[in-house]
């Protein structure tokens, strides 16, 4: 069976780049027809921009919203890195009254995308190998900081995925997890940490909250107790401030598993570690005395 949705632009633009899996809906008589299996077509109703069709992969029902967002990863349902810091199950007052939730219930449609997803996915996953790892793919240059020129940028990424202006800050103020950053004036761009090349990115220096989490795959697991978190290509080790990050980390890499990391301990021993632009807490390596599974 097929379904008609619409979205504003911005929920849009992140289901079709596959940034958001998850739509939050009220659970009532026309969310109640759709089914596992089904086709949804999603319209912008803002702007004009091509419909895109996805298929449903899982329908998560609940009570009311503060039920939903205790149990399914945000990230998945439109919010970024930045804005879960702030979520809250009010936000979806705005859309739905408590009546109304009391009355129906509501549902998370987990989808999966159909069509070609969109172009600026594959610039921005371009964008990250030349900001992060071979600047030189697209002959632009980092200078030591890990800057960008933005002209020089653009001009690199032409032969491949051109952008404009408009399209590159879209970029920057959509990733679900705010990988990039402008200077002040725009004319620099830059990525905020998982560089595999040398860069100083200036990071800020902290003392880090008592734990922290790592998420990987299962095939992982091993090799991690054995030698502890590396950090691989990379320059520094990535942990998160929370477990539904870390889990969603980890499901990149197949059957996801979280280590909690004892970084208050680690910190005391002498270890440094560092926090990036977009809230991620960096350090060079974790011994595996300072980890555990977490069997939440």
């Amino acid at each position: 069976m097929r379904h008609l949705m619409k979205l504003r632009s911005q929920p849009f633009r992140m289901i079709r780049r596959g940034q958001k899996t998850i739509e939050l809906r009220l659970y009532d008589e026309k969310r109640r027809q759709i089914k596992v299996g089904d086709e949804i077509e999603f319209c912008c109703s803002q702007g004009r921009e091509k419909p895109f069709m996805v298929r449903v992969v899982a329908l998560h029902r609940f009570d009311h919203f503060s039920q939903l967002y205790a149990s399914l990863p945000l990230l998945k349902c439109g919010y970024t890195e930045e804005t879960v810091k702030h979520a809250s199950p009010d936000d979806m007052d705005a859309y739905y009254s408590k009546e109304k939730q009391a009355q129906y219930g509501v549902v998370g449609i987990e989808v999966e995308c159909l069509a070609p997803t969109d172009p600026l996915l594959a610039a921005s996953r371009f964008l990250s190998l030349l900001l992060r790892h071979k600047p030189d793919a697209a002959g632009i240059t980092l200078d030591e900081h890990g800057w960008a020129d933005v002209p020089q940028l653009l001009r690199g990424m032409a032969h491949r995925h051109p952008l404009t202006m408009a399209q590159l800050e879209e970029i920057v103020r959509t990733d679900s997890k705010q990988r990039y950053a402008f200077n002040a004036d725009k004319t620099k761009i830059r990525a905020n940490q998982g560089h595999s090349v040398r860069v100083d990115v200036e990071l800020e220096q902290l003392e880090p909250p008592a734990v922290l989490y790592h998420g990987t795959g299962e095939k992982n697991v091993d090799s991690i107790l054995k030698e502890g978190l590396l950090p691989q290509t990379r320059l520094y080790v990535h942990l998160s401030k929370d477990t539904d990050t870390a889990q969603t980390v980890g499901a990149r890499h197949g059957k996801p598993a979280v280590f909690v990391v004892e970084s208050g301990r680690m910190y005391a021993d002498g270890f440094v570690f560092y926090r990036s632009q977009n809230g991620v807490w960096l350090t060079a390596h974790v011994p595996p005395a300072y980890l555990k599974r977490d069997d939440k």
